[in-house]
């Protein structure tokens, strides 16, 4: 063995040291013999003691040469070559073991769809089709998934034409999905925003007009209703209701085309007797509403003296029935006689 000759060697060299130390102390005082006997039997022990210290130095940890790197010093300068940008990117990591790790995890995030790989510049059709495939995208536009998302009729053409450009451009589902969802959400928010108008709007004609027209206001409103808009075709009629101004305030809640549309009204039935119902006989309705407004003085008087609008539009029912011989001076009804054929 390598060590015990490495021992063996280191006793005998401190063995002869010590005899010769003796011996030379024997020479030059011989009257201290016993001295330099007993001397070079302690160096003897001494060297004896010394030589495993000594053997244990040069029988050092087998392992401590794997203390060092397991790389060579210029490994990053090695896979850098000679571009500076690269090896300052490098020098990031302490060992290519490192540099396996990351690799590592960027392979299993692109398996899992996390990262993508980029499509080839002028890829033809089917490389295209394999790539879109490869990272999850639907071969055409409508078999994106849009399962749970409530999308109305009118809302159909934009998703759809939304859906076209999101595949052109390679959108994942899940962004398609993203994108339709904040889509509607801000629809709805627009929806209930644009109501919460339209009430507003319409109280703030209806104080208008009604500081404006007084007892007239019931009246004018029958005139609108009755005489205008009731000479549209239902269908039209809904239109004309539904319509906005540029603005986006319903046409009905401006002041001044109710304004106008009441003018119509007044120069088409000067009377201001409106029909309540579209053909029906203008004498026959008007009485049937003043029969109506005498029914509530009688059985609800406290009402009707509160409400001068109702008060004001009797008025001009009772003028209006007088004028065409169909009430008496005491407000009652005349009733005429046919005549025998």
């Amino acid at each position: 063995m390598v060590s015990d000759d490495k021992t063996t060697a280191a006793t005998t060299a401190a063995t002869n040291d010590a005899t010769a130390a003796a011996t030379t102390a024997a020479t030059t005082d011989k009257g201290t013999a016993a001295n330099a006997t007993t001397a070079a039997a302690a160096s003897t022990t001494a060297a004896t003691t010394a030589a495993p210290a000594a053997a244990t130095t040069l029988t050092a940890d087998p392992d401590a040469a794997k203390t060092k790197s397991e790389w060579p010093d210029d490994w990053q300068s090695r896979m850098a070559g000679a571009d500076d940008k690269e090896l300052k990117q490098i020098s990031r990591y302490a060992s290519p073991a490192d540099v396996w790790k990351k690799a590592r995890e960027l392979e299993k995030r692109m398996s899992s769809g996390e990262v993508r790989t980029a499509l080839p510049k002028d890829a033809k059709p089917e490389e295209v089709a394999a790539w879109r495939k490869d990272n999850g995208i639907p071969e055409a536009p409508d078999k994106y998934d849009l399962t749970g998302i409530a999308i109305t009729e009118s809302d159909k053409p934009i998703i759809s034409d939304f859906l076209k450009r999101a595949h052109d451009s390679n959108m994942t589902p899940a962004q398609a999905r993203t994108a339709i969802e904040a889509y509607g959400a801000q629809r709805v928010s627009e929806q209930q925003q644009r109501a919460a108008k339209d009430v507003e709007q319409q109280q703030q004609a209806l104080d208008e007009l009604n500081k404006e027209w007084g007892g007239n206001y019931r009246r004018n409103i029958n005139i609108l209703t009755g005489t205008v808009l009731s000479k549209f075709p239902e269908s039209v009629r809904s239109l004309v209701q539904e319509a906005r101004l540029p603005d986006g305030t319903f046409l009905l809640n401006s002041v001044d085309a109710v304004r106008g549309l009441v003018a119509l009204g007044m120069e088409l039935n000067p009377a201001g007797i409106v029909v309540p119902a579209v053909g029906g006989d203008l004498g026959k309705s008007a009485m049937d509403e003043y029969k109506g407004i005498q029914k509530t003085m009688r059985e609800n008087r406290t009402a009707y003296n509160k409400d001068a609008g109702m008060q004001a539009r009797f008025i001009e029912l009772a003028d209006y029935l007088s004028k065409n011989e169909l009430i008496d001076g005491q407000g009652n009804e005349i009733v005429r006689k046919r005549k025998a054929a």
